[in-house]
């Protein structure tokens, strides 16, 4: 792991005066609970709760007895101490685990606010490793992340940003700003003696500089697609199918599929692991000319879901008429194109660019899947985990290239400015210099007892 850059907060700003407790596995009955205390006052809240068990030998799990406020006995757990500096947030550190019953876990809890701690608010403990500089920022979003990732992908990039994979490319994208700084402002030192540094050199490293952010930048629609889900949107007229295609994707009766025209009035959604990439399926209105006031906000919203998408099924059942691509589809949006119900018509062609497929008889299913699975991988490549994943990383960096892009090495004193300006939305994407408003938003969405 890299070195987590400091926060620049206090240990009071980050709440690390108080001691805290939370329970830091799911709510709810289990066989196992876990229990989280840290800050300065842990090995005094241990001595009270579990007075049989030593603080002092850290990182070794004893089975011991649990005692409540008046000294009666509430659970033998295991219990493990962490001391400081060496635990996950950087302060003396309790992890308690006890059977998973909520009455005995909320027990717990109370015995160690009786003890001097308090309940943790959401993010709290993350929160004290940033401040304490066992994390950056940017693993500390990889930690909410890795908790929220229901996909292999998603698992994937959590872990190598935790890792410090992307951390290392807004290291190296600072330290270049920061050579690049450097170079400027000794030119306008020295420039009265003569000695300045040659101006093809500082334009050679803004030039660095300015492909760091590029290539960072580039990533951003992939990292928010693995966040998110990349959105998957079935096209086409009524009764081609749309319904049964959504259903068979899905692996359930999501949609109502019916012979009548037009069944289909809004949008249905589900999110589906295609690949080990979280994607987002919706089945839609079928678009057509007329129709009446229903339907036409049907017609609405299925090309409002196209415009959002990042790739389409156009599906066309094969004994239709026509086969152009449905109206309000955007020219630019990626497309799979499908001829559905080809069980109706033995032995049909389907025009080259076209897959044949039914649903009913599974013909063409598999070839379909085949092509799906690698258009949807194609839209989310593996960028080995060095992915601006979030819309604040994307917000920062933006604002760092846009300094860059106004920076004429022609005038220094302008220059070192816009650069002083790109650091600083570096600075603050790293969690260098934060606000607490920043931070509280980023926290407020980790579980209580991370």
């Amino acid at each position: 792991m890299v070195k987590a850059f400091s926060s620049g907060l206090s240990s009071d700003l980050s709440g690390g005066a108080d001691t805290i407790v939370a329970r830091a596995t799911p709510a709810g009955r289990g066989a196992l609970a876990l229990i989280r205390v840290s800050g300065s006052r842990a090995a005094d809240c241990a001595a009270r709760v579990c007075p049989d068990f030593s603080f002092v030998v850290g990182r070794k799990a004893t089975l011991t007895t649990l005692h409540d406020a008046g000294g009666a006995a509430l659970e033998r757990a295991v219990v493990t101490s962490f001391p400081g500096p060496h635990s996950y947030t950087g302060e003396d550190m309790l992890e308690v685990t006890v059977h998973g019953s909520p009455f005995l876990v909320e027990a717990v809890i109370e015995a160690f606010v009786a003890a001097g701690a308090r309940p943790a608010g959401a993010g709290e403990f993350t929160r004290r490793a940033v401040a304490n500089g066992k994390l950056d920022l940017v693993q500390a979003e990889a930690v909410r992340d890795l908790v929220a990732a229901d996909t292999a992908w998603q698992h994937r990039n959590a872990r190598l940003q935790l890792a410090g994979a992307l951390s290392e490319q807004f290291a190296g994208l600072r330290a270049a700003l920061v050579t690049l700084l450097g170079a400027i402002e000794a030119s306008l030192d020295y420039e009265a003696q003569g000695v300045a540094v040659p101006a093809s050199e500082v334009a050679a490293q803004l030039e660095e500089s300015r492909g760091r952010l590029t290539a960072l930048l580039a990533t951003a629609g992939a990292g928010e697609r693995l966040r998110e889900g990349l959105r998957l949107v079935i096209l086409g007229p009524p009764n081609s199918g749309k319904s049964t295609l959504f259903n068979y994707l899905v692996g359930s009766e999501r949609a109502i599929v019916s012979p009548h025209p037009g069944t289909t009035r809004d949008l249905v959604e589900a999110v589906i692991d295609l690949g080990s990439v979280r994607t987002v399926v919706q089945d839609t209105a079928g678009l057509r000319a007329g129709g009446d006031e229903i339907e036409a906000e049907g017609h609405r919203r299925a090309q409002a879901a196209a415009a959002g998408a990042d790739l389409a099924i156009i599906l066309w059942a094969v004994d239709a008429e026509d086969d152009a691509v449905p109206p309000g589809v955007p020219a630019d949006l990626p497309a799979v194109l499908v001829r559905s119900k080809i069980d109706l018509t033995p032995g049909v062609m389907v025009a080259d660019g076209w897959l044949g497929i039914s649903c009913h008889s599974g013909e063409g299913l598999e070839e379909f899947r085949h092509e799906l699975l690698c258009r949807v991988l194609g839209e989310v490549p593996d960028l080995g985990g060095a992915v601006a994943i979030a819309a604040r990383h994307r917000n920062a960096l933006d604002g760092a290239a846009k300094e860059l892009s106004g920076c004429d090495v022609e005038c220094p004193e302008t220059a070192a400015e816009n650069i002083r300006w790109a650091l600083r939305a570096v600075d603050e994407l790293i969690g260098e210099v934060a606000t607490d408003d920043v931070l509280d938003e980023i926290y407020s969405s980790f579980c209580i007892g991370k």
